[in-house]
């Protein structure tokens, strides 16, 4: 992995820690328990300091003396800004005392104490380091999100501590695990009735309204987005000043809410318009994962006197980060979340409604500060219906394939018995084991084959490992490394929420994929990546070609990371080498087959195709896909 060390050193010399933040308090408390046990439960609301505070309370006590302070965060966009302001509070460089490490970006070094890193790349190094003896503490922060690799974590912990303990009675790993909702009861149990320190937040009185927008009728509808902002616009015209948060889905719909409120906005007259005369602007500003961090560091820059700041964001504003001066918050009541279709053989991501507990997470953003309020565009109704409780973990909606081969390599063989937070039904773990015997990661007795052991040394899921093995096997890695790197990043072409920009930047990408050769979105991919490539310009191509040049530019980085694996497992003696001397698309084709086989359909009728799974399923071509203009003219 590409290493770096990035300057974030403060000019003052402000204290070590922000003692206006809750946790402040119960700082003796909480290194006093952490010394004392092997497994502590931190609860605490967004906004009370224990991501940014606690590692810096651990690293004074000592406790990085014998090893680094790791600590994982669900998110890769929270990874990245919580290192950075921790390397400013320490008064350090990015990279040195504190580091990161996400998937493909590693900003360590051997002086790293407190680590950073998504909750992925923790389990990644257990593959090299299962007793994680590099490690003296552990905090699995943002419990309560119950991402796939966090509850596989939770397992891993538990069952490792004996044999780390064992092995190393000197220095015993400690294990903390931070949440702001996850019920403390189960947790403190889980890991053998453990203490548990609770951090009371500091919120002001929120004001909460349903506004009967959306009801149990509208689940499926995607409306939402312009009654949200018909609301964000009145809250701008009648309430007092104070900036606004608003929550919607994903990247698109957040695009076309900023272009629809824009536009709104621009006819607004402040001398008549608005409740609040002080108010005399509306600074509109987008937040989600793939956006470059010098434009999500806009989000927390104060605005400009008279200035209202609204920040249109996905779920990451929920809990990850913490924007000052929001005084209110807009919750459409959706969020975008990955589901397994096992008919399909693939995650699928869905917009369902959120679970009443992540209501409660967005409503308590408008009271950080000062009293706020809360409008909820949907129902009662839809609250009592369509809401569940608590969202359900990914561990039960999820592809397991991934995190059962991890399983497999740590010599852990019987993974239906292995201690869940929450168990996985039974049928979804036995479609995981089929999904990596019929791709040859397994054999028959379960155990983890010459070619699993490959693929698990791709950071990438086992169908696409699978094919790139199989390119390299054919000597033609060229073809498939960028295909997987371009898959292993965002979204590359650039979506507008206006209809017209949408529209011209279809045509672009249309033309893109006839010269590529259509009929293939692959072949896609990697002709935008080699024309990027060739360019002596690459950023004006990107720009001209409607792409984006910072996941191609973040795919070019991936590739040659993915070369280096390549390079290297060529070197085993076991590794398999074919002969194949087709036509280039027809590598291409064969390598794709043997990762995707099982995703194999045939015509049917008209533009429908039929799935060869044994399942039989009806299929329909995205519209975005180039193997539309196939369906329609083959």
């Amino acid at each position: 992995m590409e290493k770096s060390v990035r300057s974030h050193k403060r000019e003052d010399s402000e204290s070590f820690y922000n003692p206006i933040l809750p946790i402040h308090r119960w700082k003796g408390e909480l290194v006093k328990a952490a010394t004392d046990n092997p497994f502590l439960i931190v609860m605490g609301d967004t906004g009370s300091g224990k991501t940014t505070q606690l590692p810096q309370y651990l690293y004074k006590a000592g406790f990085g003396k014998n090893g680094m302070i790791g600590v994982t965060q669900p998110r890769r966009v929270a990874t990245i800004s919580v290192a950075q302001r921790v390397a400013e509070e320490m008064n350090c460089s990015l990279g040195s005392t504190v580091g990161y490490q996400v998937r493909f970006d590693d900003c360590t070094s051997e002086r790293t104490v407190i680590k950073y890193m998504t909750d992925g790349c923790l389990l990644r190094n257990t593959l090299a380091d299962p007793d994680l003896t590099k490690y003296s503490t552990i905090v699995l922060d943002e419990a309560h999100e119950r991402s796939l690799s966090t509850d596989i974590l939770f397992g891993l912990l538990k069952k490792q501590f004996q044999l780390r303990s064992f092995k190393r009675r000197k220095y015993p790993l400690k294990v903390i695990v931070m949440s702001a909702t996850l019920e403390s009861q189960k947790l403190s149990s889980f890991f053998g009735n453990c203490p548990v320190v609770t951090i009371p937040g500091k919120v002001f009185p929120i004001k909460e309204r349903f506004l009967n927008l959306i009801g149990p009728r509208d689940k499926d509808s995607t409306a939402y987005v312009t009654k949200t902002v018909k609301i964000t616009l009145q809250t701008h015209l009648n309430e007092p000043e104070g900036d606004i948060l608003v929550f919607l889905t994903g990247q698109a719909e957040i695009e076309r809410a900023c272009n629809l409120l824009f536009k709104k906005a621009e006819g607004i007259d402040y001398r008549h318009d608005v409740y609040d005369r002080s108010v005399e602007g509306l600074l509109i500003l987008p937040l989600y994962g793939s956006m470059p961090t010098d434009q999500q560091k806009r989000i927390f820059v104060p605005p400009p006197s008279g200035i209202r700041k609204c920040v249109l964001s996905t779920n990451i504003a929920a809990t990850s980060v913490t924007i000052e001066g929001i005084r209110y918050v807009i919750d459409s009541g959706f969020v975008k979340q990955l589901n397994y279709n096992p008919r399909a053989g693939l995650d699928i991501l869905e917009i369902v409604p959120i679970s009443k507990s992540e209501a409660v997470q967005r409503a308590g953003r408008a009271g950080r500060t000062a009293p706020g309020k809360c409008f909820r565009i949907y129902s009662e109704e839809f609250w009592d219906k369509c809401m569940p409780d608590h969202m359900i973990p990914d561990i039960k909606r999820t592809s397991l394939a991934s995190v059962i081969l991890t399983l497999k390599c740590l010599d852990i063989h019987d993974v239906i018995r292995f201690p869940y937070l929450d168990q996985p039904e039974e049928r979804h773990i036995l479609e995981a084991l089929k999904k990596l015997y019929q791709c040859s990661a397994i054999d028959r007795t379960g155990c983890v084959t010459k070619l699993g052991h490959f693929i698990i040394e791709f950071p990438l899921s086992p169908n696409l490992a699978c094919a790139v093995i199989k390119a390299t096997s054919f000597g033609c890695e060229d073809l498939l490394l960028p295909v997987a790197a371009m898959l292993s990043v965002e979204h590359v072409f650039i979506q507008s929420g206006q209809s017209q920009k949408q529209k011209e930047a279809g045509l672009g990408h249309e033309e893109l994929s006839q010269l590529a050769g259509g009929c293939n979105d692959f072949a896609t991919l990697l002709y935008i990546f080699e024309q990027c490539k060739a360019s002596p310009k690459p950023a004006s191509w990107c720009h001209e070609n409607g792409i984006h040049w910072r996941a191609l530019k973040s795919a070019l980085n991936v590739e040659k990371q993915l070369k280096e694996i390549t390079n290297r497992l060529k070197q085993n003696k076991d590794f398999p080498v074919e002969k194949f001397d087709g036509p280039r698309n027809e590598m291409l084709r064969r390598c794709l087959c043997a990762g995707y086989f099982s995703n194999v359909a045939r015509r049917s009728v008209g533009r429908t195709f039929c799935t060869m799974d044994g399942h039989g399923s009806m299929i329909h071509i995205h519209p975005s896909s180039a193997c539309v203009l196939y369906a329609t003219n083959g």
